[in-house]
Order: C-alpha cells, then structure tokens, then sequence
C-alpha cells in the first residue's frame, strides 16, 4: 500500500499535458516554452510572500525577435493549485535592467489549471532590438501554499517576485520555466530572422594543430531553413579561411554547428576566430551578423612541475579530517602536489590557525563550507558545480576520493605550462631572516596567454602542527596538522612579475616568528591571474614547493644530457633516449607538451639552427 501511495504521488507531482489550445491562423504563442504541460497540484509557493504577490519572467530579445510589431491580445496562466489571479502586466527592460512603462490589465481567473485573459486593449511588441520584456501575474499566496506551476521544458529562465519594493528570485527556476505564455497576433509574420550564439574553440594551441570550433544557430522567422541554405565565412584575424553551412534544418530551436580550420598559416600570440553570416538560400544576408572568439597558439611551453590544492578546512570540522586522508592519498598517488591548508573559524569556535589571508582566499574563492577544496583554481572540479572552483572533499572511501581528484588533474594537464616556478631560499637561525626568491622562464608572448595583470603568489606553510581536531564528533587532542598556511607573502592576489625578457625573478625577505618551527617550514610558490577576478579567471599555469633553506636547480628544455648547455650533444642523447627507449631526462621535454618524442627533436633542432 505504501508503495502505491509513493507511486500516486510521484504521478500527481509530474508535469502534466492540458488539451491543446486553438489558436487562429495569425496566431502564435509567446512564452519560454509553448507547449501545454503543467505541474499540478503543489509545484511552488512561499509562505513568506503572503496576499497579493506580482510573479513574472522575463523574455529575451532573441524570444521577442519574431513577434516585433505583433499584437499581444491574451495570456495564458498556468495554475498548479486554485488562487486567485487579479492582473496580468509586461514592462519592457533595457539591456541595463532599468525598467519601463507597466501596461497592466485586470482579470479574474483562478482555476487550477491554465487560465485564458484575454485584453480588452492589446499591446504592440515595439522594442528596440536589445530589450527583453517582463510579463507576468499577481496571485494570490495563502498560507504555505503551491499555487505556483513550473515546468522543466526548453531552456530554464529565471522566474522573479516582487516582494519589499524589489524583484527578487526566490528560487522558482528550479522546478523549470512558469506557466505563463501570451498570445500574439501578427497577419506578416517574418519568414527569416537568423541568430547566433555560443561561439566556443580551445583558447590555446600548438601551433599547426586544428582549430576547432562550434556555434549555435537559428531561425527565428515563420519558416524552417533547409539544411545547406545558410553559409557561414569563417575568418581568423579578417582573412577567410573557409566556408561552411548549416547541416541540418535550422527553426526556432538552436542547433549546434561545428567544424575546424588549420592554424598552420598563424604565426604565435594571440589571433581572432570569427564566424559570419553570409549567404541563404544563395542570396546575400542583407544585415550580416557575427560571432568571435579569441585564441592563442604557441610553438612550446614548459612541463608542470607541482599542482596547487588549496584545503579549506577547520579544526571544528567534524568531516574535516576525510578530506585529509582524501589528499594524503592524492599526494601518496601523483607526488606533485603543493598542498596548503587554510584554516578558518566555525561558528562553534576559533580555529588557532586561522589568519585574516585565510579569511580573504575562501571569500576570493567563493568557497561555502568545509571541507572543500580548489585544485590549480580551475573550475569544473565538481560536476554538480562546473562554475566553482572548489569541490567537497570528505569522501567515505579516500583512495576513491583521490581518484576523483587525480581524473580532474589529469583532464586539465592537456596545455602546457607559459612559465617555469624556481623555489631559492636561505634562512639564517640567529636573525631568524628568510631570503626567498622566485625565479623562472617565460614563453615568447607570455602576456598573451596570462595575461599583463597575472600575478606571483607565494605561500609559507608548517608541517608537524599537533593541536586538538574535532573528527566524526569526537576531540582528537593530539591530531597532527601539516601545510597549514602561516603567511601569504607580499598579498594572497599575489605579486606582479618582475620581468627581464622572456625571464623573472621575485625576491622577498621575511621574519620568521620564534614559534614557527624553521625545519618544518615549506615555500609554496604559483603563477596565476589573479584573485578578485570571476572564478573562471584565477586559474594557475604552474607551481613549485621546496622547504625553507632548500634550492631548486631549473632545467632547460633541450638540455637532455643535463650539462647546463643545449648544442647539438643534446640532439644526439635525444635520438638515442628515443632509439631506445630509457627514461628520459627533464630536459628532453622540448616543445612542453608534456610528452618526448620525435616532434622534440625536431623542433630542438629548429631552435639551434635558428640560434636559439
């Protein structure tokens, strides 16, 4: 029986399909999706927004293009449970937000179910191109009601209420779009309205690979395209380099065309993909429109050296100490990785090794709880959050755990590294004076893959670090801590490259407090862009950690036999190493593509015969 129950219940929850609505001739709906489908009997409400609450969303410009100079002369509202709705309104919205003029009408309806409105006087689509237009209803909330219905069809847009004087999302969006279309008339409705968008391709490459692309298109219009009746020019830096076409039937709905073109005319730095709109049906567009994307390609770039996992994590976190033993194993898997621990404070205490930088690195990262991580601040590392940076880190299972992390490693490692992160330091016990400096090698045009803002953080952290830490609901008093974060050096955005050609060197001196154990301290050291931008710009392109007192000794790429000079000795170790097939050397890595074979010989010999 309570299966039956469950199985009733899910039933009454679904979307469910209404009897189509008849519209005449010159007739079309307007809506975020124009189907029937409602979800009946409890899909959204708030008790919060009690008595009359105006509920509306916003169409786009691309969903208002084909009804431009069309007549609205009804709505449609979609009830999940019977309320009452007393008005229905549209306010045109500018490309800033600002709001227009309201045009409201009243009404009583209050089925549960859709509701027809028709206008007594109809209003005219006369926009400019690049507004959207706010419709929507008031109804009426009683009590902790779902009056409300949305449906998962098409794209998702956000649903808004307005509720102290503001339009605010309370969350609508997540069970789909509202119920609620418009009827439009139009006697001419356009046959043709193309629209692009999306337009993605890899932001690096090797020089001579294939640039691949993909955009979205459509036909807004009345008509369906036919496949091959619309060109595309493709152009890198204004020269064209290629012509294609829509593969299949384009309508209303996008679809995704995607093709490639050579790079093996580029020369390095940075160049413009773009995608123009050319011909249909043989004739030429008369208002083409375009898309574009840039792009960078590279000759060579170094080998990663260590990967950056920032640990946010807290010694009042019960769960805490999972995302350790996840790490640990991560760092028992890969033996790159320059962990570092930032503590921070809960609401049931002060952690001791919390600092205000800590504080700063969680905010920048947009981190929400604990534990969480972030690994080279690439977003994607969570599935179910591919705009974050940061993914949870208490796994059950920590080898299952560490897997996971090292699948995200492994599927951003494809590029190379644009610079190389040297770790020098010296630390004298009697001035407790630490001299740290950070030096490296940058590619040619290295601004045009980092950017000129990029910057150099520098981390010190402490291994050894016994203090108390809550653990699955019990106090472990003696719990050892390791790469707890002391001190971001100079600031946690970092510092700016202090550059001589295609080379850098940051030096710092810095106390060491008596209560810092020295033989337990690490220097950790990365290039990124900076914190304070989107999360989507704070990714690194390498990273290093030594202890404090230890030095790094760089190695050149094309030096294979590791004799602190590339002539043609190093061409001749190479083919061998390849003939037959030893180990290779740090240095055999040429090109930084992060694999050695014949393509290193070759471009190792290009690089001497052009004296390099």
């Amino acid at each position: 029986m309570k299966k039956l129950l469950s199985l009733l219940l899910v039933a009454i929850l679904l979307p469910m399909t209404m009897s189509a609505l008849t519209l005449e001739p010159n007739q079309k709906l307007l809506g975020h999706y124009t189907t029937d489908d409602l979800t009946l009997n409890g899909c959204w409400g708030k008790s919060l927004l009690k008595g009359i609450v105006p509920i509306a969303t916003d169409l786009t410009p691309d969903e208002l293009a084909l009804f431009q100079g069309s007549k609205i002369v009804a709505f449609r509202v979609g009830l999940s449970l019977s309320t009452q709705v007393s008005r229905v309104f549209v306010i045109p919205v500018a490309p800033n937000g600002t709001l227009g003029e309201e045009t409201a009408w009243s009404c009583d309806v209050s089925s549960q179910g859709w509701n027809l409105i028709e206008l007594a006087t109809p209003y005219v689509i006369n926009l400019p191109a690049d507004y959207s237009l706010r419709i929507g209803f008031d109804y009426e909330q009683v009590g902790s009601a779902k009056p409300i219905s949305a449906v998962k069809v098409g794209q998702i847009y956000t649903t808004l209420c307005y509720h102290n004087n503001a339009w605010k999302d309370y969350g609508v969006s997540i069970y789909g779009n509202l119920s609620l279309q418009c009827i439009a008339e139009n006697d001419n409705f356009p046959q043709y309205i193309l629209r692009m968008r999306n337009l993605t391709s890899k932001a690096n490459l090797k020089l001579g690979d294939d640039i691949p692309f993909s955009f979205q298109a459509c036909n807004l219009g009345n008509d369906v395209i036919a496949p091959g009746a619309v060109t595309y020019n493709v152009t890198i830096d204004g020269n064209l380099v290629k012509t294609i076409s829509n593969p299949q039937a384009m309508g209303n709905d996008y679809i995704t065309i995607s093709d490639a073109v050579s790079s093996s005319e580029l020369t390095p730095g940075q160049h413009t993909l773009t995608i123009t709109t050319a011909t249909l049906n043989g004739e030429p567009v008369d208002f083409p429109i375009s898309l574009s994307a840039q792009f960078n390609c590279f000759e060579f770039g170094f080998s990663r050296q260590m990967r950056l996992v920032e640990q946010f994590t807290s010694t009042y976190c019960t769960h805490c100490p999972k995302g350790t033993a996840a790490l640990s194993a991560l760092s028992n898997m890969r033996g790159d990785i320059a962990w570092v621990a930032v503590h921070h404070n809960m609401s049931s205490g002060t952690d001791i090794f919390w600092t205000i930088q800590c504080d700063s690195i969680r905010d920048f990262e947009q981190v929400d709880g604990y534990p969480e991580g972030s690994f080279d601040r690439t977003i994607g590392c969570d599935p179910d959050n591919p705009n974050s940076v940061w993914t949870v880190l208490s796994y059950t299972d920590a080898n299952y755990g560490a897997s996971v992390f090292n699948n995200f490693l492994n599927s951003i490692s494809e590029l190379p590294s644009w610079a190389t992160v040297y770790v020098n330091s010296t630390f004298d016990p009697a001035t407790r004076k630490a001299n740290i400096t950070i030096n490296g090698d940058l590619v040619p045009n290295y601004e045009d893959f980092m950017g000129a803002d990029s910057k150099l953080t520098v981390y010190i952290t402490e291994d050894g670090l016994v203090a108390p830490q809550y653990n699955n609901g019990t106090w472990v008093n003696d719990y050892v801590h390791n790469n707890v974060l002391r001190k971001a050096l100079g600031s946690v955005k970092g510092v700016a490259l202090k550059k001589t050609g295609n080379t850098y060197k940051n030096e710092f001196t810095v106390d060491i407090p008596s209560t810092w154990n020295a033989d337990n301290l690490n220097i950790v050291a990365f290039i990124s862009r900076p914190l304070g931008n989107a999360v989507n710009d704070i990714y690194l392109t390498n990273a290093n950690k030594r202890k404090l007192g230890e030095c790094d000794a760089p190695t050149t790429p094309g030096d294979v036999d590791g004799d602190g000079k590339v002539n043609i000795d190093d061409v001749t170790a190479l083919i061998d190493m390849l003939l037959n097939g030893s180990t290779p050397t740090d240095g055999a890595d040429v090109d930084g593509d992060g694999k050695v074979n014949i393509d290193d010989v070759t471009v190792l010999i290009d690089k001497l015969l052009n004296g390099n």
